[in-house]
C-alpha cells in the first residue's frame, strides 16, 4: 500500500515568490511615503512653534506677567519662552526633528511675540515688531511646492493661536486659513 506523502513548510520558489512580491511592493511605495515623511516634518515644525506659543500664552496668564516668545532668528524653528524679566521658562534648539524646514515670519524683521496677563498679544517692550504669523514649509529641493503641505500659524491680536493650511480654499473646510 502506498501512502500519499504529506508536504510539511513552503518551499524555496515559494519563499522567492513573496520576497519578490515584497520588494515589488516597497518600491511602489517607496515615493508615496518619503513625501509624506517629508510633509510631517513640516507639521513637526509647526506643532512645535504653536507649542511654545501656546507655553508662552499659558505662562503668561499663570504669572500674570509679560511673557515672550522668541525665535532665534526669523528663519529657524529654535525658539525660547521667558519673562520680560529674562527668566527662560523653556528652550527648543532648532531641526529637532525637523530638518530642512524653512520659516517666514511676518512681519519680515519680527522674532518676538509677548504676551500679556490676560493671554492677549501685547507690544514687545523693546519696541520690535510683533509675530503675527509664521509659515513653515520646505525647499523645492527636498519636496516640489505642489507637493508639500505647508501651514501657518497666525498669532491673533485677543492671543489666540491657529494652525491652519494656506493652500486650502473652500469656505466650509476648518483647515483654511482666516
Amino acid at each position: 500500500m502506498l501512502s500519499a506523502a504529506v508536504q510539511r513548510g513552503i518551499s524555496v520558489i515559494e519563499t522567492m515568490i513573496v520576497v519578490a512580491l515584497v520588494v515589488i511592493l516597497l518600491v511602489l511605495a517607496l515615493p508615496a511615503g518619503m513625501e509624506w515623511i517629508a510633509n510631517q516634518r513640516i507639521r513637526t515644525a509647526a506643532e512645535s512653534l504653536a507649542a511654545g506659543l501656546q507655553l508662552a500664552r499659558m505662562e503668561a496668564v499663570r504669572r500674570n506677567a509679560v511673557v515672550e516668545f522668541v525665535l532665534a532668528n526669523a528663519a529657524t524653528t529654535a525658539w525660547t519662552v521667558r519673562t520680560a524679566a529674562g527668566e527662560e521658562v523653556q528652550r527648543r534648539a532648532a531641526g529637532e526633528g525637523t530638518a530642512d524646514v524653512t520659516v517666514a515670519v511676518t512681519p519680515v524683521d519680527a522674532t518676538r511675540v509677548s504676551f500679556d496677563g490676560l493671554g492677549r498679544r501685547t507690544a514687545n517692550a523693546d519696541g520690535s515688531p510683533s509675530i503675527e504669523r509664521i509659515a513653515v514649509d520646505l525647499p523645492v529641493d527636498v519636496l516640489p511646492a505642489d507637493r508639500t503641505r505647508d501651514l501657518r500659524l497666525q498669532v491673533g491680536v485677543g492671543g489666540q493661536i491657529v494652525m491652519c493650511d494656506p493652500n486650502v480654499t473652500s469656505g466650509d473646510d476648518v483647515r483654511r486659513c482666516p
